[in-house]
């Protein structure tokens, strides 16, 4: 009992040390990228709208990073596979395609002719 106890304490711990590394990676090393990567093109530039531009676009991929699951949930909601409404039970619709065989040479490997 005493070795259970003690895995489900590991696993927890493990769990809560990927919950902070996650924290640090989206807080500090993304808040480092944005500074770093405006300074990079303000520099490079010497253009505060080229500046701006760059900040912009990275706190809009600190945002899209940090809400990822949000992200990947709304898309399964909104798309659907084919472009069709789902199909629910069985009854949906269905294309049918018959292709009769044509007699003649072909006719033993498959006999389509388009």
């Amino acid at each position: 009992m005493q070795d259970m106890v003690l895995l489900a304490d590991t696993i927890n711990d493990v769990e809560v040390l990927g919950i902070r590394f996650r924290d640090l990676l989206t807080g500090t090393v993304m808040s480092v990228m944005v500074v770093v990567s405006t300074a990079v093109a303000w520099k490079k530039t010497n253009s505060v709208l080229a500046g701006g531009v760059a900040l912009l676009g990275a706190v809009a991929l600190w945002y899209a990073v940090v809400n990822a699951p949000a992200f990947r949930d709304s898309v399964g909601e909104t798309i659907k596979p084919g472009g069709a409404p789902p199909v629910t039970e069985g009854r949906g619709p269905a294309v049918v395609r018959v292709v009769e065989p044509v007699p003649g040479p072909a006719m033993g490997r498959g006999g389509e002719v388009l």
